[in-house]
């Protein structure tokens, strides 16, 4: 599953998979419980807001996106879909909360859907890591500049 221009834009593809795997190996690095550096099975895809209508809201899903190939433990989902709703918020006020509704319930590991938490790793039906992370979501996407990367590569309509 996943959006154009992703599926023919090769640079940027390439690009978002580069941040997704850059996000995902500091978030494990920042990791407490040590040796969990290790990638996830699958490359990064994204569906953008899963087909959602109105899109002005992207880039803030392919964000989330980031962080639920990577997964982590069930504070780290949270803080994932905060930032979501933070971020959709910010765009369309009040539509954040529906939206964080919705990740909240169907976001689950152990669903058998291709948008679950940590559905780049080959381990369904999977669970929430122990570890702790001591970077939080919100702060590791700023550092890497995550949305600026996206946002550089979406068709003006679509920031």
């Amino acid at each position: 599953m996943s959006i154009e221009p992703y599926t023919k834009n090769k640079p940027m593809r390439n690009e978002i998979e580069q941040i997704a795997e850059t996000y995902c190996r500091k978030k494990r690095a920042s990791s407490i419980v040590t040796g969990s550096t290790k990638e996830p099975d699958f490359i990064f895809t994204t569906d953008g807001c899963s087909r959602w209508p109105d899109d002005s809201w992207i880039a803030c899903c392919i964000a989330h996106d980031i962080a639920y190939w990577c997964g982590g433990s069930e504070q780290d989902r949270k803080e994932a879909d905060q930032e979501l709703m933070r971020c959709v918020n910010n765009k369309s006020p009040v539509m954040g909360n529906i939206i964080y509704a919705g990740v909240r319930t169907g976001g689950l590991p152990w669903l058998p859907t291709p948008w679950r938490w940590g559905y780049g790793w080959d381990n369904w039906p999977g669970s929430f890591e122990k570890s702790q992370s001591l970077q939080p979501v919100k702060k590791l996407m700023e550092e890497l500049k995550i949305y600026d990367i996206i946002d550089h590569h979406l068709p003006d309509n679509k920031k």
